[in-house]
């Protein structure tokens, strides 16, 4: 993937030591709190010690459920 075609992509992080789940969120304006979450598990699927891979791509599946309901209930307004 050439970093000039998608740009998008791409962030800046070289004035960073390190990079955690939010500081991605921030990076790529991900505002939507279901759209969080759902990016949370899936990018930390099965690796939280407490439930497994299975679990969490169930639970971030949950999440953008979610974000398509409320989605559908804002369009209807």
């Amino acid at each position: 993937m050439s970093e000039q075609n998608h740009s998008h992509y791409f962030k800046d992080v070289s004035n960073l030591k390190f990079i955690d789940i939010y500081r991605v969120l921030l990076l790529f304006c991900v505002t939507d709190p279901c759209l969080q979450h759902a990016t949370k598990k899936l990018l930390c699927a099965g690796n939280r010690g407490v439930k497994d891979e299975l679990k969490d791509v169930q639970e971030a599946i949950a999440s953008l459920t979610r974000y398509l309901e409320i989605k559908t209930e804002d369009n209807k307004k």
